[in-house]
């Protein structure tokens, strides 16, 4: 049986090797879902419609005249040949990512990668890498997604993203490899109309505007406030949106206290920036698995995010 299950893979491979899609495409669909446990899931990150991925399925069972799937149970599940030529797949996609490392050209990376930002960084970061990329890594081509640092890296450690963007304040590095990418101090920001009153008036009497506390960085700002002595009655107001936050703060309706390339980004010659207590910073870090083929090139893919960015 083992043996079958290799032939047909081989022949499934031949036939079609001259697609315009990468031939491994359904294989590489196929282990998805195998990971996620769901088509519906699996369909989501691989964007595709679900009956697309169905359709796919059904093919690629056709082609190895197997039965893959048991679809008598919601959600359908793998049956023993199944699971079986999962395990033959992620050989024959291993092998594949290992010829497009070889047939890299002056070593730069060669297929598609699948990069996860934080959401907070995404606007600032990947203009330049996409940029970067265009001219540097000709033969690379890239996916993205934007999320949360604790669901993207444990998207990296299940093998649903190459690599990611995270922040600092929950990293976890088990089974990971990282590079630095940001180191970025925080400020207070607000109007200079309410801003000319001091930090101290600022605190006591006007609107803080908190960006979300179940971040990274809205756990670092939840930590440093903690440590301020605020009026239990003083206002604060929750946003989800950096750009929201500045934009409110440049009408002088409060303060907010945020990484400092962000406030610049967002902000006008109306809004000073004023420096955090206890040098409060956050540090971006680019991970991907340690036996992820990015792995190998970390430094060049951290590299098409320009020069790190550390200091006031």
């Amino acid at each position: 049986m083992t043996g079958f299950i290799q032939i047909n893979l081989i022949r499934f491979y031949i036939k079609y090797r001259k697609s315009e899609d990468m031939q491994t495409r359904a294989l590489r669909s196929l282990l998805k879902i195998s990971q996620v446990g769901s088509f519906l899931h699996a369909s989501e990150q691989l964007n595709m419609t679900l009956s697309a991925l169905s359709m796919q399925m059904k093919a690629l069972e056709a082609e190895l005249d197997v039965v893959l799937f048991d679809r008598s149970v919601r959600p359908p599940r793998l049956t023993p040949i199944g699971r079986a030529v999962v395990e033959r797949a992620r050989d024959v996609v291993g092998q594949e990512n290992a010829l497009l490392e070889l047939c890299s050209q002056d070593g730069n990376l060669a297929g598609k990668f699948r990069i996860g930002f934080v959401t907070s960084a995404a606007a600032r970061l990947l203009p330049d890498f996409l940029e970067n990329t265009q001219n540097n890594l000709p033969r690379a081509a890239f996916e993205f997604e934007t999320g949360l640092s604790v669901v993207l890296q444990e998207k990296v450690r299940t093998g649903n993203l190459d690599a990611a963007i995270v922040t600092d304040a929950e990293i976890n590095p088990r089974g990971l490899k990282q590079a630095i990418l940001r180191d970025e101090p925080f400020v207070f920001a607000a109007h200079s109309s309410i801003a000319s009153q001091g930090l101290d008036t600022l605190i006591e009497q006007h609107m803080f505007f908190h960006f979300m506390p179940q971040t990274g960085i809205g756990k670092l700002i939840a930590s440093a406030m903690e440590q301020i002595d605020r009026p239990a009655t003083a206002a604060t107001v929750m946003l989800d949106n950096i750009e929201a936050i500045v934009g409110c703060v440049k009408s002088g309706l409060g303060f907010t206290l945020l990484p400092d390339p962000d406030v610049t980004r967002y902000s006008n010659d109306d809004v000073v920036k004023l420096r955090a207590p206890n040098n409060i910073r956050r540090t971006l870090i680019l991970v991907t698995r340690s036996d992820n083929l990015l792995a190998k090139h970390l430094d060049l893919l951290s590299s098409q995010f320009g020069a790190k960015k550390l200091g006031f």
